[in-house]
């Protein structure tokens, strides 16, 4: 019979060639590391936040917005076989959609109506910048609702017709940012939606 081996509680050094010893390690950084990150994340901070322009990113922001709310009027139109009218709501910088069920250019209380703002520091205008296929008014639509400015799009997804809608940062004008200036255009034929940035020297087509 083979010897047995016996090992003792009491004696450790008895059991270090038997049971392997496991060392743990607290995860997370040390006080040192965690300076040393903040510290570069305030560097980079302080090198390219003035260098960011926010206002750009606004107005892209609304004119992606407006765009998509107009392609939404159009399928909206073409689901439902009726009319969908948008309102351009100048003195609130928003738009009024309407769900004209009865084709018949009047809002009653069993149509929807939603109205959207165009979104923080921009509004309806062109800032100083030269027009580019349209007149310089904010909104070319000569349709009024209300004596609002107005484009309908009807159940085929043809709108009502062809014209540009201005967007510019607020006071632009007075602080020479020309380059605030967008176009959303609409064709009247297929209701498509196109939209142009102004560079500060030309009108820029946007994907």
């Amino acid at each position: 019979m083979a010897p047995r081996l016996l090992l003792s509680a009491s004696d450790p050094s008895s059991l270090e060639n038997v049971v392997p010893r496991y060392q743990s390690r607290t995860g997370g950084f040390t006080i040192i590391e965690l300076l040393v990150v903040i510290a570069i994340i305030a560097i980079i901070s302080a090198v390219a936040l003035p260098n960011l322009d926010f206002t750009s990113y606004r107005i892209d922001g609304a004119v992606r917005g407006l765009s998509g709310a107009l392609q939404a009027a159009q399928r909206k139109a073409v689901t439902n076989q009726s009319n969908v009218n948008v309102i351009f709501v100048v003195s609130e910088s928003a738009i009024r959609v309407h769900e004209d069920d009865n084709n018949d250019n009047i809002i009653t209380s069993n149509e929807r109506v939603r109205q959207y703002p165009l979104g923080e520091g921009v509004e309806y205008g062109i800032g100083g910048a030269p027009t580019r296929s349209f007149t310089p008014a904010p909104i070319t639509f000569t349709r009024t609702n209300g004596g609002l400015p107005e484009v309908i799009f009807r159940r085929d997804g043809s709108a009502s017709e062809s014209g540009a809608v201005y967007l510019s940062s607020i006071n632009a004008t007075a602080r020479g940012r020309t380059k605030d200036a967008r176009s959303v255009e609409l064709i009247e034929a297929t209701g498509r939606v196109e939209w142009y940035k102004y560079t500060g020297a030309a009108w820029q087509k946007k994907l």
